[in-house]
């Protein structure tokens, strides 16, 4: 990599951080093409990038009053809930783009669950982030759920931008987690475990919630702490400027639920636009864009899981509602969609 003192146009989107080291203060800036932000599922560590070529710069090199910034909205989400989806469906370059799970904002989440002093680089990692990729563009920024412990701090470093907290509910989020692989199913507790040490749940639980008898469990778990932290947000910014979503209604009307939250957000795009995109990605797989999955496949899907993992289902249901349930705030258990249709 190579060490740079300046930035030199940071005016330019397309000078990407793609990577931060919180401790030193440095961003890597990597030059990426437009299509990039389209053809790969996540910015983080799976870009379709050179990381190796990124330059190195100093905070204290990156001017805030040099940065300018787009209208800007957020999509913040529980895990497993369709935001990728959404995301791509309000992807319609070139007056708007979104940027899924920018490795900075991960970084930024990771060090504030290890208590490092985050100093200004929530301010210039926002910032940075909003920039537009074309005059008279927007920006739309879907962080990964494992953000949602600097989700405040992030959205007050753009004050003038709103946000939708999308969720899903209990059964659906199980489900999801069940069709993950060993892979995925094995970082289930140490996630539940991240969010409950972000919100006051962990206190109201009984001694038993420490110890989830299975990996479903512990998905119910994560469940659980993340509609606290989703709650958190929404109390402490309020509705003028987070509304929330459910899972349910995105599935059942892409296309109405995509125009409704770019009204909300005030974002570039036209509705015929944004009708356009959701016609072009509605109907494929958000993380595998050849695979056709819309509707009918969720279905079919989940009716395969609940089939063949049916008593490990209710067993995680049941507990949830014994162990985990009683101890939430309603408003976490009842988060509701508060976004105008």
């Amino acid at each position: 990599m190579t060490s740079v003192d300046a930035i030199g146009d940071v005016a330019d989107a397309r000078r990407f951080p793609v990577d931060l080291g919180v401790r030193t203060r440095v961003f890597l800036f990597l030059r990426i093409a437009e299509h990039t932000l389209d053809s790969t599922p996540f910015i983080d560590h799976r870009i379709s990038a050179p990381i190796d070529r990124a330059e190195r710069v100093s905070a204290d090199r990156i001017g805030l009053d040099r940065i300018e910034v787009a209208p800007t909205g957020w999509l913040w989400h529980t895990s497993y809930c369709g935001s990728s989806l959404l995301a791509r469906a309000l992807h319609a370059m070139p007056r708007q783009v979104a940027l899924k799970e920018p490795l900075i904002l991960r970084r930024l989440g990771d060090a504030r669950e290890k208590g490092f002093d985050l100093t200004d680089t929530v301010k210039i990692g926002a910032r940075l982030l909003a920039r537009p990729w074309h005059p008279g563009g927007s920006v739309l920024i879907k962080p990964t759920h494992a953000a949602l412990n600097v989700a405040a701090e992030l959205m007050q470093a753009l004050p003038d931008s709103r946000a939708v907290l999308l969720h899903s509910e209990l059964e659906d989020f199980l489900l999801r987690n069940i069709l993950k692989g060993p892979t995925t199913q094995a970082r289930i507790g140490l996630a539940a475990e991240r969010a409950l040490r972000a919100t006051s749940l962990l206190p109201r639980l009984p001694r038993e919630a420490a110890a989830p008898p299975d990996v479903i469990c512990a998905a119910a778990l994560q469940w659980a702490a993340q509609r606290e932290l989703a709650l958190d947000l929404v109390e402490l910014l309020g509705d003028a400027r987070v509304r929330t979503l459910a899972a349910s209604r995105l599935y059942a009307d892409v296309s109405g639920t995509a125009l409704g939250v770019q009204r909300w957000l005030g974002l570039a795009a036209s509705p015929a636009e944004i009708e356009a995109r959701v016609a072009q990605v509605a109907h494929h797989h958000s993380k595998n864009f050849t695979q056709a999955y819309g509707a009918a496949e969720r279905a079919r899907d989940n009716a395969m899981l609940r089939d063949r993992h049916g008593a490990a289902l209710v067993h995680a249901m049941r507990w949830a509602e014994r162990v985990l349930l009683p101890a939430m705030r309603r408003e976490a258990l009842d988060l509701p969609c508060a976004l105008a249709a």
